[in-house]
């Protein structure tokens, strides 16, 4: 109130002639004392609406600057190699992130890195764009989200993704296979249910697991509980090993047809003849 109240005051006398009067007189006019007493009411109003200017000015320059607010102390912000080390040096924090301990991540990256072509560049090393991957699918993160927290561009995050995504899916080859391809020793699970089970190699199951697809091909993914999801079976042997995977069909399309594409499947497990 008060500033909008000088700022009037100043607007005011923004139109009105000023004249300023000095208080100085010739010698032969010092005993008129009319003359005395105008000149003095004269320098007064001057005097008021100088220190009204003066007012006016200093409350406009205060209301183009912007408020100094208190200062606030920037931490920064770890890097993504000062975050691997971080999580690797917390079996409980990296289990929660990444899905897996310490010495499993290391382990699968170097697994990766030698045999599967994951590599690294000049300012993103290897384990680096690994455990971006793992949080990522560990903790369900959309690419924005790694963008965010990783501070790195979305370009880099989506090649960053698909690379360790290729190599996973070497290595997913060569590790979702049985052990014996041609089931030659039975399992000894299921010796004491002899003849019943013989040439019984494993389980297959099918579930539905959420999708986030293109809105073009979202109506295929809706399932019978009006989801988007993805059809997926998988097979373990009797040693609760994977020993295949099939994902990718939509959602709505029946168990019997996604079981009839993965037998289409060189790699798929099928029981010894006989």
């Amino acid at each position: 109130m008060y500033s909008q109240v000088m700022f009037n005051v100043l607007l005011e006398f923004s139109y009105q002639p000023l004249v300023f009067i000095f208080p100085w007189q010739p010698v032969g006019d010092m005993d008129n004392s009319d003359e005395d007493s105008q000149n003095s009411s004269e320098n007064s109003f001057n005097e008021m609406v100088t220190a009204a200017m003066a007012g006016g000015y200093a409350i406009v320059y205060m209301l183009q600057v912007p408020p100094q607010g208190n200062h606030v102390i920037r931490v920064p912000e770890l890097t993504e190699r000062q975050w691997v080390d971080k999580l690797l040096s917390d079996d409980s924090r990296c289990f929660e992130s990444c899905r897996m301990w310490p010495e499993n991540l290391i382990r699968l990256h170097n697994i990766l890195r030698d045999c599967y072509g994951l590599k690294g560049s000049r300012k993103l090393e290897s384990i680096e764009a690994l455990a971006m991957f793992l949080w990522a699918c560990g903790t369900n993160q959309c690419q924005r989200q790694m963008h965010e927290r990783f501070r790195r561009g979305l370009g880099t995050c989506s090649k960053v993704f698909s690379h360790v995504l290729a190599a996973m899916t070497r290595y997913a080859d060569d590790v979702l296979r049985p052990r014996d391809t041609t089931y030659s020793v039975p399992p000894a699970e299921l010796l004491e249910y002899t003849p019943f089970f013989d040439g019984c190699i494993g389980a297959m199951y099918g579930t539905h697991i959420d999708a986030i697809v293109d809105q073009g091909v979202r109506d295929n993914h809706i399932n019978r509980k009006g989801k988007p999801t993805q059809n997926v079976v998988a097979v373990c042997d009797f040693d609760m090993r994977f020993t295949y995977i099939e994902a990718g069909t939509e959602g709505s399309a029946h168990d019997m047809r996604v079981k009839r594409k993965a037998e289409d499947v060189a790699s798929f497990p099928r029981p010894p003849l006989g």
